[in-house]
């Protein structure tokens, strides 16, 4: 989860830096003879309400989710139509739903989804699914409905020269990454790891982690080292992402999230690993570090914290940790 607020100063600050931003898309209005059009529908419950979306009396109350193309590391973004329901007309190809942002008032929260959908080169249009969100303030967990007849007519109702021809293709829920029976939090007594106000779980070394931010590495070879875990039985498994760059809500500067998995290193003995090939170089990567007691893990370790300028506060709670290679 993650809170920052703005102010009018900085925000003419990063105008002045000048930097590109991802792309943002709409529903399509019209479809063109030889496009394919995926849709399908969201709905949010936050302690069992269903959200709303738009410009209400309490302020503006708005549902993003990110979507990466083949080959690329810029997300798109799509902002949540008020009734949930999305038509996109994209090109042919493997795509990722990455995750939400959802944006109430000041407040952000962000969130991991992570599974992969086509849009076909021709044949007919297709229903991905219905994803719902339950949750609360804290977070979200996403599930897969099948809500066909329901989402279908109004797709027919919004092209009707295509009536009756969209057929099911279902995203399903990713698959957990390793193997395991169960999980424990970073923080459980039978780990006999030392948490703090800022870390959970191990508490990284190597390559710098700074409290907001991507740090620089000063190679494309960086060794991963963080602190061993009190006992001698526990190895360590640790993920490596690309970072994805999105944006929401007209932002001057992009946001991040875990984009395409890198690396993936199970049942490490020592608190540290190698890559054996390079690095992308001026790319940004976030990584973490869980526990392992046979088929039981920890959740991955994260950090967070709480920074306040006089132009400028933010604080992050349970972020992963991040850097840059040059």
């Amino acid at each position: 989860m993650k809170r920052s607020f703005y102010t009018a100063l900085s925000a003419l600050l990063l105008f002045i830096w000048g930097c590109a931003v991802p792309p943002t898309m709409k529903d399509v209005e019209q479809i063109a003879a030889g496009d394919r059009v995926v849709f399908g529908s969201v709905e949010v419950y936050e302690d069992g309400e269903q959200e709303k979306w738009g410009i209400k009396f309490t302020g503006s109350n708005y549902f993003y989710l990110a979507i990466l193309p083949p080959d690329s590391n810029e997300a798109t973004t799509y902002k949540l139509a008020k009734d949930g329901q999305f038509y996109w007309s994209l090109p042919p190809g493997e795509y990722t739903l990455l995750g939400y942002h959802w944006q109430d008032l000041q407040a952000q929260r962000t969130g991991y989804i992570g599974v992969r959908f086509s849009v076909p080169e021709t044949g007919p249009d297709v229903y991905l699914g219905t994803i719902e969100f339950h949750g609360n303030a804290v977070f979200l967990v996403p599930q897969f409905a099948d809500k066909f007849d329901q989402v279908s007519r109004s797709y027919d109702t919004k092209f009707p020269s295509r009536r009756g021809t969209a057929i099911r293709q279902m995203i399903q829920a990713p698959q957990a990454l390793g193997n395991f029976s169960a999980i424990r939090g970073q923080c459980h007594a039978d780990w006999r790891i030392e948490c703090d106000k800022r870390f959970r779980g191990v508490t990284p070394i190597s390559p710098d982690v700074s409290q907001s931010g991507f740090p620089m590495a000063d190679t494309l070879r960086p060794e991963f080292r963080w602190k061993a875990c009190a006992r001698q039985d526990v190895s360590y498994d640790l993920v490596l992402y690309e970072a994805a760059a999105y944006t929401v809500g007209g932002a001057l500067m992009p946001s991040y999230m875990k984009g395409r998995v890198v690396a993936y290193e199970e049942g490490l003995k020592e608190p540290r690993w190698q890559s054996d090939t390079h690095l992308k170089a001026d790319t940004r990567y976030i990584w973490s570090v869980r526990l392992r007691d046979g088929d039981i893990v920890s959740r991955w370790s994260t950090q967070s914290h709480s920074t306040f300028l006089l132009v400028y506060a933010s604080s992050g709670y349970g972020q992963w940790f991040q850097f840059k290679t040059t």
